[in-house]
């Protein structure tokens, strides 16, 4: 089938592939293969062959896919995964081919991506993941050569293994919109430039590409899950949500694993370039902004929070709320301690009017007499006046348990006999 153009196969309900399915005739014109809306439960090795323009796999199950199933392509323009449910996959089932686009979108890749899941694969343009669901992906899963543009976006991955990309690009790098249960050390530090595009040895980082690493969200991670070669690209990172209840005390020990790597930084550097690492620090400084790095408020059903703010809020002394209560609280204290101030001193005052003396009076005395032993007040004055204001001294309280007054009114009258 020298003229064969296009192969659809669509709607098929156990379609069965064997080894050499789509053997193509050197003589023949570029084909396209489409499959979609079917169901696979074996992809064999070996099943394409040949010169095929683009391969595209849309809505379709597969149940097994074997090493070796994608190999031996030239010249393709697209491989194309859309919305497809692979069960489960073995190594190398993607192996050694070129390719212009490389687009996996939607669907999921099972509960484990093997090692060399793709293996030596060579992208010109652009490789994409979007909005696959992955489960455990081992080390060097994805080995894939000089992509212009690398695009990881939209997924859910539950646990990323150290250095499961082994990609080295030509241009930019976008990891955004992800969703990561679990980041090993190194999970990212296997993308790197490619050598030919490297910045030279001893040149300013002025013309590194971009590594955006945006809107993505973790659950675990530890010291050096996301370092990143440092003398490959220019990092941007912002809005990194730890899907963890924010916390005072690990707030700093969060940042610092996510920005403080030296020792880890060092030893991978050492091992993949076997010589030391570049002169400038991995830890340069980032544009950080407040949102740059969020955690989730226990108090607001996991409402995602700015590390900034809640520090702010709950944990300094800086916080309005904060300064409020304890401004509050200080008025009440120093009203309290007033209160008890001006009882104190009218107690004392008191105490102190009850043991002073009583002065001795300098105006005229009232008039007494005695009477029957007794001293009264007399209606009329009498030529014996006497002092009604007896003056005494009272001892102290503390001093004399008993005392005894003895008050003895005296007398003076002139003499009426002649000396």
């Amino acid at each position: 089938m020298i003229g064969l153009r296009s192969v659809d196969l669509i709607n098929v309900a156990n379609l069965s592939l064997v080894r050499q399915s789509f053997e193509l005739s050197s003589r023949t014109t570029r084909t396209r293969i489409t499959v979609r809306n079917s169901s696979i439960d074996t992809m064999p090795s070996f099943v394409f062959r040949g010169d095929v323009e683009a391969i595209s796999f849309e809505n379709v199950r597969i149940g097994q896919l074997s090493a070796f199933s994608f190999a031996n392509l030239v010249q393709t323009d697209t491989l194309r995964l859309e919305n497809c449910r692979i069960e489960s996959m073995e190594a190398q089932a993607f192996k050694k081919f070129d390719v212009d686009y490389l687009h996996v979108i939607g669907g999921s890749f099972g509960d484990q991506v093997p090692s060399r899941t793709m293996n030596d694969i060579e992208v010109y343009h652009k490789f994409m993941l979007d909005g696959v669901r992955m489960g455990t992906v081992r080390s060097d899963a994805f080995i894939v050569r000089s992509p212009r543009t690398v695009a990881i976006q939209n997924c859910i991955v539950e646990s990323l293994e150290s250095e499961a990309f082994d990609v080295t690009a030509r241009g930019a790098v976008i990891v955004k919109n992800n969703t990561f249960g679990s980041l090993a050390v190194g999970s990212f530090l296997g993308i790197r430039a490619d050598p030919e595009s490297r910045t030279p040895p001893g040149s300013l980082p002025t013309y590194l590409h971009d590594l955006i690493f945006k809107n993505n969200s973790v659950v675990n991670f530890e010291e050096g899950s996301m370092m990143f070669d440092r003398a490959s690209f220019r990092l941007e990172l912002d809005n990194l949500l730890v899907e963890q209840p924010c916390d005072c005390q690990m707030l700093p020990v969060w940042k610092n694993n996510i920005l403080n790597y030296t020792t880890v930084y060092s030893r991978f550097y050492t091992r993949q370039n076997s010589v030391l690492p570049p002169t400038f620090s991995p830890q340069d400084s980032i544009n950080e902004t407040p949102e740059t790095f969020l955690c989730t408020d226990g108090e607001i059903d996991g409402v995602p929070i700015s590390f900034t703010e809640y520090e702010s809020r709950h944990c300094s002394l800086g916080g309005s709320v904060m300064v409020f209560v304890i401004g509050i609280a200080g008025l009440l204290a120093l009203l309290i301690l007033l209160v008890c101030l001006i009882v104190w001193c009218c107690r004392r005052r008191r105490r102190n009017s009850r043991k002073k003396w009583i002065s001795v009076p300098t105006n005229t005395p009232d008039v007494v007499s005695k009477k029957n032993g007794v001293i009264g007040r007399e209606a009329t004055a009498s030529t014996a006046p006497v002092d009604s204001r007896i003056t005494m001294v009272v001892p102290d309280g503390r001093l004399y348990r008993e005392t005894e007054f003895h008050v003895i009114v005296e007398k003076a009258e002139p003499l009426t006999t002649e000396l």
